[in-house]
């Protein structure tokens, strides 16, 4: 995915999700992310309220009805945790050395304590025409 997003109107996006109220901002949602890999029609997209770093989109590309456990994974991604996690994982934003540690072991634990991956999760960033930053999460399940 381009640093700059998509123009609106090129065939690379086609659609906007809009930020959480008062706010409104529409947020450009890519016709594939992945390049080469569509996100469907009815994925399930969120946009966070405005952070200190931009907007955070998570975006659910598999069947509409997951499983309950793929929709805990998924309500975990845009906590405060989960946003700092993405920040360090992406490389922006410069979290303190003791979260970071503290993310990491996280990290592992989770790696260790898990089987086997319910998501396969990629990130994003990109920069809309006035420079506010959007990060992006795609979460698509396993097969």
């Amino acid at each position: 995915m381009p640093d700059t997003l998509p123009n609106p109107a090129s065939d690379d996006t086609t659609r906007f999700e809009a930020a959480p109220d008062p706010d409104g901002t529409l947020i450009p949602i890519p016709s594939e992310a992945p390049q080469g890999t569509a996100i469907r029609d009815d994925a399930r997209i969120t946009v966070s309220t405005r952070q200190e770093n931009g907007y955070y989109v998570e975006i659910y590309n598999g069947p509409p009805d997951p499983p309950s456990e793929v929709n805990d994974a998924i309500n975990e991604i845009l906590t405060e945790v989960g946003k700092k996690e993405i920040e360090h994982a992406i490389g922006f934003g410069a979290a303190p050395a003791i979260l970071r540690y503290a993310n990491g072991v996280a990290g592992v634990l989770a790696s260790v304590l898990t089987t086997s991956p319910l998501l396969n999760e990629q990130f994003f960033r990109g920069t809309m025409d006035d420079g506010t930053a959007v990060t992006y999460v795609v979460l698509t399940p396993n097969n």
